[in-house]
């Protein structure tokens, strides 16, 4: 018996990115590019292998701020070769206000936080 393949609605719609990230593992430090960005995670691509469940620190170099995001807790959630999915667990208030108002930036309009039907 073959098993289905298993999926997740997303609470937040993801949004089209290329920036330039560094992440931060127990051991290890590593640098890539995000290639998709929400309000509560993102999909990245790396130089240095993470594994599924893995916590990583990240900064993310945003185009209208000279200080990069900072991301202090975001859980690897899967993994294929060196590209990989992260839920963001923990940022401060401050770095939760400079996302939302990036993304709003991009999208030129309202609130990023509509819910994807």
């Amino acid at each position: 018996m073959s098993q289905q393949p298993r999926f997740t609605l997303r609470t937040y719609s993801r949004f089209p990115a290329q920036m330039s990230m560094m992440y931060l593992g127990p051991d290890f430090a590593g640098q890539g590019i995000v290639r998709e960005l929400s309000r509560v995670g993102c999909r990245a691509v790396g130089n240095y292998p993470v594994v599924s469940g893995d916590t990583l620190s990240i900064r993310i170099s945003l185009p209208t701020h000279p200080k990069p995001l900072v991301i202090d807790q975001a859980t690897v959630q899967w993994v294929k070769g060196l590209e990989y999915g992260l839920a963001f667990e923990y940022l401060n208030e401050g770095e939760a206000d400079r996302l939302q108002e990036m993304l709003d930036a991009f999208l030129g309009m309202g609130s990023y936080s509509a819910t994807v039907s």
